[in-house]
């Protein structure tokens, strides 16, 4: 089936009581495949406002399978602890690498921890490209791929202006710290480059400025 094609029957969703941020996957780097369940979309859950948020320590949110119906990637009640039931998600951890399980009623446990069994192939979040890699597995529906070239899953990083240093808290002078020592660097065009202060993909002493006009406001 043509990824594009995928349908999604919203109208018909209805999670209980969540209070879900709205999703911050991007618009078009939205689908991950599966050679035994095929695409599934991580964005566009309930018209985006259950699609999975990508936070800096786990995930929360849910994925949708055509074939295999609702992922849940977690609550927002992080981190989580992954010891029953009841409090189940994806966290983010050491170098990216992500630990824990999704579950999804139709399939069962996803098992995000996956770098202790394949390495550097194991599930993770690249955030200097703003996307996920690696591979996640499913006891009933195999390897779910998050690291193909051209289809991908990414996220689009919510802009807190003079945070250049993309660290929760204050602006501070660390922030003028970070564009100078990545002036005129490479950047991602995501906004999620250190030293990147507006968010624009291009560190420049336009985020001089932009850290000096928002001096001292908090960035979460």
């Amino acid at each position: 089936m043509n990824r594009r094609h995928i349908t999604i029957a919203l109208a018909s969703l209805a999670f209980a009581s969540s209070a879900l941020a709205q999703s911050n996957i991007d618009a078009t780097n939205k689908f991950a495949w599966s050679e035994n369940c095929g695409w599934t979309n991580w964005r566009d859950a309930n018209a985006t406002s259950q699609g999975v948020q990508v936070n800096p320590t786990y995930l929360e949110g849910f994925v949708w399978g055509e074939n295999v119906g609702w992922i849940n990637t977690g609550g927002g009640a992080a981190p989580y602890a992954n010891t029953n039931n009841t409090n189940f998600g994806v966290n983010i951890g050491v170098g990216g690498f992500l630990d824990g399980y999704a579950w999804g009623e139709n399939i069962g446990w996803i098992n995000f921890n996956t770098q202790p069994q394949i390495g550097a192939q194991g599930a993770r979040f690249d955030a200097g490209a703003g996307r996920f890699r690696g591979y996640a597995w499913g006891e009933n529906i195999g390897w779910i791929n998050l690291d193909d070239a051209t289809h991908f899953v990414s996220s689009v990083p919510t802009c807190c202006p003079g945070n250049a240093d993309k660290t929760p808290g204050q602006v501070t002078f660390g922030d003028i710290t970070s564009v100078l020592a990545n002036f005129n660097q490479p950047a991602n065009p995501n906004g999620s480059s250190v030293g990147d202060a507006d968010c624009n993909g291009v560190i420049n002493f336009a985020d001089i400025t932009t850290v000096l006009a928002n001096f001292l406001s908090n960035c979460p």
